[in-house]
């Protein structure tokens, strides 16, 4: 309704003249934003007059107005700081005017804040009550201890005061409140006040169970476990006529099951009332009955919300029957008592054969059944222990349902041994929510997001690590839950840990490797993985970290290196970090497989196996055309050799390998090689040689890569080419001078046009199986630039657009001061309140009309707050649109609110993807687009020469292919404040 106000929280005042305000806003905190305030015309809908209170008048405005009139003074009174934590507190101005001001900002400032020991917490969102001439202040607090997220708050009331000059002194608030303005009457006496308790459990000191008999609603009794029953236990200190009980549960609006029993001796126990099957809600419960007892016990038996805390604000007994009822609230759906619970899943690579690969793995927990994938994982050796690879592309679903027992605020542990080379932002492991509610997520990654790469619940509960655990190490990482606190243990030390309440929906399926939608895709290792239906505490994670494997090898793998000269090589053996140097290597390609070609191999670990009286060697070698398999065995230092499965003459492994004092030397190629600290027996070199016959066969020896786009110039010296992409395989592309390294993208962009006629591609699946190269010719013809020469100053005013084909904004632009001007080669586009898609309210888009592939490049060089490192809402980059729609779209763009930094958008029928890097205000300020065919493909750089692909991208867009499409530049504000943005060096290669 008002530029830079949103429009919540609004209250309204009548003045003495009978004419009614209305004061709304929140989130005022951004720049030009503030409190509104409107004059309500007698239909109560519309306004006479409107007005912005901005953020500059009242000081730090966040949410919450209200206004009320003291001694003809006004008072706009409102929240500001963090609602979540302790700086939320209320401030004020006053006007001696209007209700709708000038206003001035007292001294007094703040009035209401957290108190030094913390106990009254982010006091703020408050009313005023006038009573009898007196004035209080009604606001809400945090609960105490404080819960995560400022979710659970507690209603108080205090007293304002006021100087003789009209200011409002600054309020203590108090635990007491104001009990003098309640009315007077007898009160019967609570015989459980500050009496002897005992409880099942207590969560911690915080949650005692003295708590329940201190006639305070700040305080609570909460047990230890947030499943199964639990009790508490009043002594009277002598028996009495028991006529009437009451309780306060933690959480009003939900209901417990429960039953109420007295004793005389705290052995023998008699009803007093059974609610075991109840299924509403109420607070205060009031029980009326008659028992004599010295004893009261309270046990909670089950709840409405699976693992709400089995807590309780207060209990009270009392020898007379009150008058007061229960007010039930109509009855409500109870879960089943009956859940799944133990370990529910557990998964292990140990299971497996290395070298396999498995469409289904086998859950080895309590709920049975086995996760599927459209795509196998391989099963690998990877640093000491066998694992199951996820490639970043691959996820699987449970075939069976997540229990009732993770949902709500249940309690689990999830507990992985995982390792991953490359840590992304965001990679997920397990999932099994559905949905996008706040707090009802429950998604487990290894990530580096500082705010949400360990943990999604939705909103204020996501958790990144504390310190993102090693990339290319194996770690054992715990996600533990308790239905409070949160833990993540990273290799049995606790890391990070906050309390929380959450509301799970579970999804119907888990999913492993990805989020509940399929995407955030884990690439890495994962050996083993449990999810228990319990949280497990530090001594059991510790335990679990530190069972590791029972001996350790020496190994050197190929499977996934890049070709080319070698000097150094993991042992693939271990979990310790032990480099292997290797003379005169190199990585090359024989019989379609990869292998390493050298001279020595020498490693402390190898040499350490070849001193010991009983060992084995497996390796493999390539010779003349075929690759050939060998175990050398050391049985009490008498030597045997083993050539593909058959016993020989060990003279015959001296012309294979040579053993050294710090290695060996091998004399042909190899594709692996494994030395262990022990013998292998006959029948366990007929296993190990079947395996590996088994892996030589592979389906790439004839495989050739179908062509998308043969290589060609994209620009004045960048040379594009791509291949049809088939699940499971890595791609290799090498021209003069420059080789990519084997990657899962299909496609490749060259840096250098001093290639060569040609370039190869080449392909490999994950156990180093290679195909011949494929030999694609490079087309010379370069594209044609298309750009606007030096041009003089001018202005969008003068109705003049050099170089473009059309121009898109608001007609009226004063009210939003949209402004187009250019200099040279820098263009420079402004607006405020400006959204796309807005028809009233459009940016400034400038546009050629093109057909066909193109190469489009800028360079963001400044946008609204670059200077003074602001983030905000301003939006800038590159658009693409079909001519004849304008509800289909593409942008690469510069977003720094919201720390999103690049920005890739696809918008049309039935498609939304968006995606961003994170980085805010660090942002690469080069940005390309190139269409190619059905693709549309996003790069930021930083130099405007190493370019990468924005997450989330290329995007595939067959309803743009074979459109004329406008390709250009734009600018949207997103609020109020006056954005803009400065673009260099537009060029266009078509």
């Amino acid at each position: 309704m008002i530029p830079g106000v949103i429009t919540l929280d609004g209250q309204t005042f009548r003045d003495d003249d009978g004419r009614i305000y209305m004061y709304w806003g929140t989130w005022g905190i951004y720049p030009d934003h503030g409190c509104a305030v409107g004059i309500l015309n007698n239909d109560m809908k519309t306004f006479e007059k409107t007005a912005l209170i901005p953020n500059t008048v009242a000081k730090d405005f966040f949410e919450a107005p209200y206004m009320f009139k003291h001694k003809g003074i006004y008072y706009l009174m409102y929240s500001s700081g963090h609602c979540e934590d302790d700086s939320y507190r209320v401030q004020y101005v006053k006007s001696k005017t209007s209700p709708m001001g000038p206003f001035e900002y007292p001294s007094t400032n703040p009035i209401l804040t957290t108190n030094e020991d913390g106990s009254i917490h982010g006091p703020g969102h408050h009313s005023v009550l006038e009573l009898d001439n007196r004035y209080f202040i009604v606001y809400h607090r945090h609960n105490n201890p404080h819960s995560g997220g400022g979710f659970h708050r507690q209603v108080a009331m205090d007293e304002i005061f006021f100087t003789p000059e009209g200011d409002i002194v600054p309020v203590r608030p108090t635990h007491a409140g104001v009990l003098d303005v309640l009315p007077a009457q007898a009160e019967p006496v609570d015989l459980a006040l500050g009496k002897a308790v005992r409880a099942s459990s207590f969560y911690s000191m915080d949650f005692r169970p003295s708590f329940v008999v201190d006639n305070n609603n700040g305080t609570l009794w909460r047990a230890k476990n947030n499943e199964g029953p639990a009790w508490v236990e009043i002594d009277l200190g002598k028996v009495v006529d028991i006529q009437t009980i009451a309780i306060q549960f933690e959480y009003p609006t939900y209901a417990y099951q429960y039953r109420l029993e007295t004793s005389v001796d705290a052995i023998n126990w008699t009803n007093y009332v059974d609610r075991s099957d109840n299924n509403r809600w109420a607070s205060p419960i009031v029980e009326h009955g008659k028992a004599l007892g010295r004893y009261v016990r309270l046990h909670i038996l089950h709840t409405q919300l699976n693992g709400l805390p089995r807590g309780l604000w207060n209990m009270k007994v009392y020898t007379q029957q009150l008058a007061q009822e229960t007010l039930w609230s109509p009855p409500q759906p109870m879960p089943a008592k009956e859940v799944t619970r133990g370990g529910l899943i557990h998964i292990d690579a140990a299971d497996y054969k290395e070298g396999q690969l498995v469409k289904n793995i086998k859950n080895k927990g309590v709920i049975g059944g086995v996760f599927n994938a459209e795509q196998a994982l391989a099963v690998k050796n990877y640093q000491g222990k066998r694992a199951f690879f996820f490639d970043g592309t691959t996820a699987l679903r449970s075939s069976f349902a997540v229990p009732q027992s993770l949902e709500g605020n249940s309690s689990f542990s999830l507990a992985l041994w995982v390792n991953n080379p490359t840590v992304e932002r965001f990679e997920q492991l397990l999932a099994w929510s559905s949905g996008s509610q706040d707090l009802s997520k429950a998604l487990f990654g290894y990530g580096s997001d500082p705010k949400q790469g360990a943990i999604i619940h939705g909103s204020w509960p996501d958790m990144g690590y504390s310190s993102v655990p090693g990339a290319n190490s194996w770690h054992h990482i715990v996600f533990s839950f308790d239905g409070y606190q949160e833990s993540i243990y990273v290799d049995g030390k606790l890391q990070r840990a906050e309390n929380r309440m959450l509301f799970v929906h579970p999804g119907k399926f888990f999913v492993l490797g990805a989020s509940d939608i399929l995407n955030q895709n884990f690439s890495g290792y994962v050996a083993d993985l449990k999810l228990y239906h319990t949280a497990l505490d530090e001594q059991s994670v510790a335990k679990l970290a530190n069972v590791g494997p029972k001996w350790q090898f020496f190994a050197l793998q190929t499977d996934d290196l890049n070709l080319g000269k070698l000097t150094t090589l993991r042992n693939q053996g271990t979990a310790a970090d032990t480099l292997v140097t290797l003379q005169d290597a190199e990585v090359v390609v024989k019989g379609n497989r990869l292998s390493i070609k050298g001279n020595a191999v020498e490693s402390k670990v190898l040499s350490a196996i070849l001193q010991e009286k009983n060992y084995a060697l497996d390796f493999d070698w390539y010779y003349g055309t075929a690759w050939q398999h060998a175990v050398i065995t050391a049985d009490n230092g008498k030597k045997k050799f083993y050539r593909n499965g058959k016993f020989e003459k060990p003279d015959y492994s001296d012309k294979l390998l040579r053993v050294m004092s710090n290695g060996i030397q091998l004399t042909y190629p190899f594709h692996f090689f494994r030395a262990y600290p022990h013998r292998l027996t006959s029948d366990a070199v007929n296993k190990r040689f079947s395996q590996w016959k088994e892996g030589v066969a592979n389906d790439l020896e004839a495989y050739i890569p179908k062509v998308l786009s043969p290589p060609h110039f994209i620009n004045g010296n960048q040379v594009f080419a791509q291949v049809e992409k088939q699940q499971g395989l890595w791609y290799l592309f090498r021209g003069e001078g420059e080789l990519s390294g084997w990657k899962q993208e299909p496609y490749h962009l060259f840096k250098s046009s001093k290639l060569e006629n040609a370039i190869e591609v080449i392909v490999k699946d994950v156990f180093g199986h290679v195909s011949k190269p494929t030999r694609l010719s490079v087309r010379e013809l370069k594209p044609n630039l298309i750009q606007f020469s030096r041009l003089q100053g001018d202005t969008i005013r003068n109705k003049r657009i050099p170089f473009w084909d059309g121009y898109e904004a608001i007609r009226w632009s004063d009210s939003t001061q949209t402004e187009v001007s250019w200099q040279n080669s820098s263009w420079k586009l402004q607006s405020k309140d400006t959204k796309w898609g807005d028809k009233l309210h459009p940016g400034p888009f400038l546009y050629k009309e093109l057909e066909g592939d193109f190469t489009v490049e800028v360079k963001v060089s400044d946008v609204a707050g670059l200077a003074h490192r602001i983030r905000t809402s301003n939006e800038a980059g590159i658009m693409i649109q079909p001519v004849d729609r304008k509800d289909a779209y593409i942008n690469h763009c510069i977003l720094t609110g919201w720390n999103l930094g690049n920005l890739s958008r696809s918008i049309g029928p039935q498609i939304f993807q968006e995606d961003n890097t994170g980085t805010g205000i660090d942002f690469s300020p080069y940005l390309q687009v190139q269409k190619v065919g059905d693709y549309f493909f996003l790069r930021s750089s930083k130099d405007g020469l190493d370019w990468k692909d924005l997450p989330g991208t290329p995007f595939l867009r067959n309803d743009l292919n074979g459109k004329k499409l406008r390709v250009g530049l734009y600018q949207i504000a997103g609020n109020n404040a006056l954005g803009y943005v400065v673009f260099d060096a537009f060029r266009i290669w078509k």
